[in-house]
């Protein structure tokens, strides 16, 4: 396989595929793709450690469940927004959670961001992606998010593979393998690294600490709930809007 590295919009590409039809065409239905220096940049060790607290060996002591290591298997059309202010709005893009890349494809090549600070925003799909620094297991990293609520404490969404098995009960799958996605709920204020937030009341209230009287409000009007992503957007947005108001 050639790797080939491109300068486009002062954002670094690396090649990840060669140049063929059929290959790129495995390349997107297949999650072995070539290890380039992006990816292992991105991914410190071969294992993606869980966002809860370790690697284990048996499936059974691990979170998640089975899913596709692919956002945009399809590989939809979206729009990168760059920090400089530059839009590219040309590409077809898919996420990668198991490279933790953002891959696009330019002619025949699947290509992959290797400068991901460059990016502001990455939408596709109705979804929207930012590439954030991160506190996780004592340890700063970096990675990307899926951002699920905007403004000044930003609601993220991290997802990672916890587990990875080839399917041995079925040897006729030769290419079929089994994920677990783990998906863990962060919280970005300004200046800060994010940090996780469980999807819980006692975690919520703790981070979100300010307003106190207007979201115990908040918390009883709704009946003192936090166990759904869609509970955490709407109590994020609540108090975002009680920020905007100061």
């Amino acid at each position: 396989m050639k790797t080939t590295v491109m300068l486009l919009i002062s954002v670094f590409v690396v090649v990840a595929t060669t140049k063929t039809s059929a290959q790129i065409a495995a390349a997107k239905s297949s999650p072995k793709t070539p290890t380039s220096k992006v990816e292992t940049s991105q991914r410190q060790e071969k294992g993606v450690p869980s966002l809860g607290g370790g690697l284990a060996s048996d499936k059974n002591h691990l979170q998640g469940v089975e899913g596709e290591i692919y956002i945009g298997t399809n590989w939809p059309s979206g729009i990168v927004s760059l920090q400089n202010g530059g839009t590219i709005d040309t590409y077809h893009l898919r996420y990668n959670l198991l490279a933790d890349q953002m891959q696009f494809v330019k002619g025949l090549d699947t290509l992959a961001f290797a400068s991901p600070q460059e990016l502001k925003t990455i939408t596709f799909d109705g979804r929207t992606f930012v590439y954030e620094t991160y506190q996780c297991e004592n340890m700063l990293r970096q990675g990307y998010f899926e951002l699920l609520v905007p403004g000044k404490n930003r609601l993220l969404l991290k997802r990672a593979v916890t587990y990875e098995m080839p399917d041995a009960l079925n040897p006729d799958a030769k290419n079929e393998t089994t994920y677990l996605i783990d998906e863990c709920f962060f919280i970005s204020k300004p200046g800060q690294p994010a940090s996780k937030l469980l999807c819980n009341r006692k975690s919520a209230l703790t981070v979100l600490n300010e307003h106190q009287e207007e979201i115990d409000d908040y918390m009883r009007v709704t009946g003192n709930k936090v166990r759904s992503k869609e509970d955490l957007v709407k109590l994020v947005t609540y108090y975002n809007a009680l920020e905007q108001h100061e």
